[in-house]
């Protein structure tokens, strides 16, 4: 009888410790982080030499190098700023670096922040009567990179001589003349596409209006936003491109404003037939006031707006701030655009000439279109952000207009350590 208490017993204790292995969890080991060798490449536009004078801007709160394309960089640094240089500057450093090149050339003034090369781009809207339009692009690696250039207008794709497989050398840049390529009584849109390698392009727009600089649209998307459209006179363009051959792209227009969001009336949707670019004039709609436009399509489109006022500006779809990014202190007004649907904030690091900065946290809420003044002396100006939504562009208006989307290098710095799998051996 006695043994066969014990074998229950000993029934009882391996069924205990089970139930408790079961419903108490065995503590872990703190998962451990590494930290991610972000880092970011920037190539700076410049203007002709001889012609007009460029001078470039860059800083950050951590090291990077600067250099001219197929030159030795400098020594580390946190500030710089190069004064007419012949060829595009090239900045390596962290994910928050960033600078703005400015040129002017009789009086006009084009500004752009430094900017990732790319694979695709496009640019809508672009002028080819009245306007001298030139595609720019440069091969800032160490290999060759092969381009191809697509146009398409009004009516369909437009089929030019001379735009596929163009070559750009290792450190050189190619200068494609849009107005001497083809005449369009209608805007149309240029995008380039590098079937080897990658190039930096932005588009040259000059006219007696005035002159500017624009990036790109990196990819066709659903979802777009483009803000810091300046308030005034003058005329507000906007021009989209459907680049599929096979189905037409329905696009919802919403307007962002300081009050909160509306739809423009008679503009609610814009249909774009397949290989199709369209323009639409927004003017009216925009009531001369400061603005951002919000597009929601059922295909991935192309979108930009064109501003003609005392000068001329343009602005292509552009990318969330996603994290931070460290810019000089140029002035002008911050225009920061909400889309989401959650409120979210956005800081402003200002750094001064003493080393004292002071941090000015301003709340977004959700649709809606925040301006902040953009300090114009001191050595640099964080802007940061956690929220994975909100658009930022810079707007000059003062000798000249600029728009200068800004966004930074990513949020995500660092990843959990991966477990130990005992099958891989």
């Amino acid at each position: 009888m006695i043994p066969r208490v014990g074998f229950i017993g000993g029934i009882v204790v391996i069924l205990g410790a089970l139930v408790t292995a079961i419903l108490v969890p065995i503590p872990q080991p703190a998962v451990r982080q590494i930290a991610l060798p972000v880092s970011r490449l920037l190539a700076c536009p410049v203007g002709v030499v001889n012609l007009g004078e460029t001078v470039v801007k860059v800083t950050d709160t951590e090291v990077f190098r600067v250099g001219l394309v197929n030159a030795l960089p400098s020594e580390p640094t946190t500030s710089a700023s190069v004064e007419n240089p012949a060829k595009p500057v090239v900045v390596r450093g962290s994910a928050t670096v960033g600078g703005i090149a400015s040129y002017t050339e009789v009086g006009k003034i084009m500004m752009a922040p430094c900017a990732s090369p790319i694979t695709t781009g496009t640019w809508n809207g672009v002028e080819t009567q009245g306007m001298d339009s030139a595609l720019i692009f440069s091969n800032i690696d160490s290999t060759p990179a092969v381009v191809d250039v697509f146009i398409f207008g009004q009516t369909g794709p437009i089929a030019l001589p001379g735009l596929r497989d163009i070559p750009v050398a290792a450190g050189y840049e190619q200068v494609l003349s849009i107005n001497q390529l083809l005449s369009s009584e209608t805007p149309i849109s240029i995008q380039v596409r590098a079937s080897k390698g990658r190039v930096s392009a932005i588009l040259r727009s000059i006219n007696d209006q005035g002159a500017d600089w624009q990036h790109p649209q990196a990819l066709a998307d659903t979802d777009l936003v483009m803000v810091g459209i300046p308030g005034g006179s003058g005329t507000r363009t906007l021009s989209l491109t459907n680049p599929d051959s096979s189905a037409q792209a329905t696009v919802t227009v919403g307007i962002i404003g300081e009050m909160g969001p509306f739809t423009p009336h008679g503009l609610e949707t814009i249909e774009i037939p397949p290989s199709r670019s369209i323009s639409v004039d927004m003017t009216q709609a925009l009531g001369g006031q400061p603005s951002g436009i919000h597009l929601s399509s059922d295909l991935p489109v192309t979108a930009s707006i064109t501003v003609a006022d005392r000068d001329i500006a343009g602005l292509s779809s552009q990318p969330a701030l996603h994290g931070e990014v460290v810019l000089p202190p140029i002035g002008g007004i911050l225009w920061v655009a909400n889309p989401g649907l959650e409120e979210a904030t956005v800081s402003l690091h200002s750094m001064t000439e003493s080393g004292t900065g002071l941090v000015i946290e301003t709340p977004i809420p959700a649709q809606s279109l925040v301006p902040i003044e953009f300090p114009s002396t001191g050595i640099s100006v964080r802007i940061a952000t956690t929220s994975d939504s909100l658009r930022t562009s810079l707007t000059l208006t003062d000798k000249a207009w600029s728009i200068l989307p800004i966004y930074g290098g990513g949020i995500i710095s660092s990843v959990d350590v991966p477990q130990l799998d005992p099958g891989l051996g």
